[in-house]
């Protein structure tokens, strides 16, 4: 594939990324926004107030905003791009809480507990040095186990890691690979020799900046680990046969374990980056996975350092409705 048809998505222009700011006259200079964004985009000012490095990558999540206590942090602008192909569709969305809640017959409601499982739930990435019960960790397990799957085909399976030596070594082996491929990323003669590896797995998602830039750069500067001190690494591993495809299906049963995981008083993080393992046929073959099982995701579990979770605004996106008796459809904003 040409260089110049893939341009658009290793070189996308007008990326605008996040923008928050801080409210100086209700800081307490925790510096709890520092430690909770993934990217590391913060830094403190000569009078140690936090505020965005010059250079820096924001998602907007918003995790910086749920363990300040003050709320001191409100949003400027959200990752958005103007066009290319990574253009932000139909545009640049607004961020909004949660909807107000309301009854079948309309009138004003509260949220049920699953509703608010769902909305408070964060991905958590700072832990404490403590270990996971067994006991607990096999619940979540069960609670993936019994997730809905495409024609019932259940084509998981879960490869639990507590072992702190060969996180370490899973650590320093996907590093390696993300490392690689981050600076190869930024060279802008080198960034070719990264076509080969679009056309064996051709997803433009993998090189979205949010990803490459974001996550991949936190790794490989060494600012976070691969699998983020967590004393619990669960690696699911999905069945290339699947129906419908492992991904799908190891989505749904994830999604199971994380808000299992969180009702018990313990914290998850989506971790994507575990598919590296399956560029490493050493470290691959030591965990036992062999075709036609892969590493799909994965997720890592342990207590929180602090406050990680909270409701956070979301993209709204347009919605498209088809109501009785309309005569086509109603996009609400």
């Amino acid at each position: 594939m040409p260089w110049e048809d893939l341009r658009p998505i290793f070189r996308p222009e007008t990326v605008h990324m996040g923008v928050m700011t801080v409210d100086q006259e209700k800081c307490t200079k925790c510096g709890l926004c520092l430690e909770n964004c993934p990217f590391r985009a913060w830094e403190t000012d000569e009078d140690g107030f936090p505020r965005q490095k010059e250079e820096y990558e924001c998602f907007s999540c918003y995790n910086c905003m749920v363990p300040c206590a003050v709320d001191a942090i409100s949003i400027v602008d959200v990752y958005h791009v103007d066009d290319g192909f990574y253009a932000s569709d139909p545009h640049p969305l607004p961020a909004k809480m949660p909807l107000e809640p309301r009854d079948a017959d309309g009138k004003l409601d509260e949220w049920n507990a699953i509703e608010r499982a769902v909305f408070q739930r964060r991905s958590v990435r700072n832990f404490r040095d403590k270990p996971v019960p067994e006991t607990i960790i096999r619940r979540v397990l069960e609670a993936g186990r019994f997730a809905p799957s495409a024609g019932n085909c259940q084509p998981w399976k879960f490869i639990v890691v507590t072992n702190k030596a060969l996180i370490d070594e899973m650590d320093k082996a996907t590093y390696n690979v993300l490392n690689m491929i981050f600076t190869t990323y930024k060279h802008d003669e080198l960034v070719k020799n990264l076509v080969p590896m679009y056309e064996a797995d051709p997803r433009p998602g993998s090189w979205d900046p949010r990803v490459i830039l974001g996550g991949i750069g936190t790794i490989a500067k060494g600012c976070a680990p691969t699998f983020l001190n967590a004393p619990v690494v669960i690696l699911i591993a999905g069945d290339e046969r699947a129906i419908s495809g492992p991904e799908i299906n190891a989505g749904i049963c994830g999604q199971n374990m994380n808000l299992v995981a969180n009702s018990l008083g313990i914290k998850a993080c989506w971790l994507g980056f575990s598919q590296v393992i399956n560029m490493v046929p050493p470290l691959k073959e030591k965990l036992g996975v062999r075709d036609p099982w892969r590493i799909v995701t994965a997720m890592v579990l342990g207590y929180p350092k602090f406050k990680q979770d909270g409701v956070v605004p979301r993209e709204f996106r347009p919605i498209t409705w088809f109501r009785e008796g309309a005569d086509g459809p109603e996009i609400e904003e």
